[in-house]
């Protein structure tokens, strides 16, 4: 008896490991909305059985992200329009109190982190071509670590799952192509300004994420929407 209940946790366990793994996959880009995931190859991919793959996809199901199709076939579900305007008013909501929240007390020991992503970014941008994607996960890293500035579990907690919903691929490539010269200095700009403990930093970043905005609702997925400046 005492045994096959260390079994049933061990098995939670790993589904638990596979979960966190699909959903930093889904938020990496690595996985785009629409795509068709297979039970089979992921469970070959990660060398554990159907049933921890089964009961992860069961919970991103629950979590509204999946649709479950026979033949041990899934969809990652593509975000509605409403889904999207949703994700970035509170994406707007969770950066902006984060900023506020640090800028007059950080520790500018604590911006290293963004720092080293801004680093990064402006290597792929010297890439010949640019490279655009990995460009976008450095940019998805840093505005994952500005919110982490905060310390606030349940601010972190929700722009993950923010993320999930909306991840920063899809919303580039949703929208009009971005000025990404103009868009780094914005990062670099926010950081400085976090330095000296600036309230410049709130209008860095409310700047930054109405353009953002404005990109994405001016892409062909909202051709005829009246809700560009709103």
């Amino acid at each position: 008896m005492k045994q096959e209940k260390i079994a049933i946790i061990e098995k939670r366990s790993l589904a638990e490991q596979v979960y966190h793994y699909l959903c930093d996959s889904i938020i990496g880009g690595r996985f785009n909305y629409g795509d068709t995931l297979s039970t089979k190859q992921l469970a070959d991919e990660l060398s554990v059985s159907m049933m921890p793959i089964r009961e992860a996809l069961k919970r991103l199901e629950v979590d509204g992200l999946v649709e479950i199709k026979p033949r041990s076939m899934c969809v990652l579900k593509t975000p509605t329009k409403k889904t999207i305007l949703s994700a970035i008013a509170v994406r707007e909501l969770l950066e902006v109190y984060s900023v506020k929240s640090v800028h007059k007390t950080i520790d500018t020991a604590c911006l290293d982190p963004l720092r080293v992503l801004t680093e990064s970014m402006a290597a792929a941008l010297a890439e010949e071509p640019a490279n655009l994607r990995k460009y976008i996960k450095f940019d998805w890293q840093y505005h994952s670590a500005l919110c982490a500035l905060c310390d606030n579990e349940f601010v972190i907690r929700s722009y993950k799952e923010l993320n999930l919903h909306l991840n920063m691929s899809y919303m580039y490539d949703i929208g009009i192509k971005p000025n990404y010269a103009q868009t780094f200095q914005d990062h670099i700009d926010l950081v400085e300004a976090l330095e000296h403990h600036s309230p410049m930093a709130v209008e860095i970043i409310e700047k930054h994420l109405k353009i953002s905005k404005k990109n994405i609702l001016s892409g062909s997925f909202f051709e005829g929407l009246e809700v560009i400046e709103a």
